[in-house]
């Protein structure tokens, strides 16, 4: 595995990764860590690193038991579909380096991949923006019309891409993220960027889906200390705490 480092003095990856597994709580330290960790280097302009993260977790995180060839593609389906799901938050040209970077050096090539069988028949009159508007509809509640309104003439059309693409196509897209773990692709996604009305609406939406207050604090420490390992200044991030009006189930 590389032992890059990058902003954080000289910490290497695979001791930033086990720092962010003491730092999540218990339900996110199994699966939810590597996700945490991922999107967060794509939004903090680090995408290479996703291949010595890779290789960290197939043959170096649980010494002596390398994954097997099954559990080897399991983890790639899920970081794909992170990638697949990041891209409509950070843009494509950082997926793309990170896509490139993996592919150097996953251990099985599956030979004759073919397009996913959901992505051809798509209904996207109907059951596509549907999807869509339920996830945008759990996560945003009764602010979500407010947004919409706010953006003016340039509302329909917007609104189409939010319910159709963004969120139909693959934010609300749970075969193989769950919706919790959407979150924890898009929470970093967005908080990275350090646009502070957007990462309110996520830890919000993120409380919404039944994380508590506690431990969504805990996953923000976690982001953070990706965020600074890569060089991205944390001061004055929203804090769960300060969020208002959650409003529980």
């Amino acid at each position: 595995m590389s032992t890059s480092t990058a902003g954080s003095g000289s910490k290497s990856l695979k001791a930033l990764c086990e720092e962010v597994k003491g730092i999540l709580p218990e339900r996110f330290r199994e699966e939810g860590w590597y996700l945490i960790v991922a999107s967060t280097l794509v939004a903090c302009g680090k995408p290479e690193q996703l291949g010595p993260l890779y290789t960290y977790i197939v043959e170096e995180e649980r010494p002596g038991r390398p994954l097997s060839h099954e559990e080897e593609k399991q983890l790639k389906a899920r970081l794909g579909d992170l990638l697949m799901k990041e891209w409509t938050l950070v843009g494509i040209p950082a997926v793309v380096i990170a896509l490139t970077t993996l592919a150097k050096v996953e251990k099985y090539k599956e030979e004759n991949v073919q397009v996913p069988e959901k992505r051809k028949n798509i209904d996207i009159h109907t059951t596509i923006p549907s999807r869509g508007t339920k996830f945008l509809q759990q996560l945003y509640r009764e602010n979500l019309a407010p947004i919409f309104a706010s953006w003016g003439s340039y509302g329909p059309d917007f609104e189409w891409m939010e319910r159709t693409v963004l969120y139909g196509l693959f934010l609300s897209d749970h075969e193989i993220l769950s919706a919790v773990e959407t979150e924890l692709v898009s929470l970093p996604a967005i908080m990275c960027q350090g646009w502070p009305a957007p990462t309110i609406w996520h830890l919000r939406g993120f409380r919404r889906l039944g994380v508590s207050e506690g431990d969504v604090e805990l996953v923000q420490r976690g982001i953070e200390a990706v965020a600074t390992w890569a060089g991205r200044s944390v001061e004055g991030w929203p804090r769960v705490k300060d969020v208002p009006a959650v409003i529980e189930d």
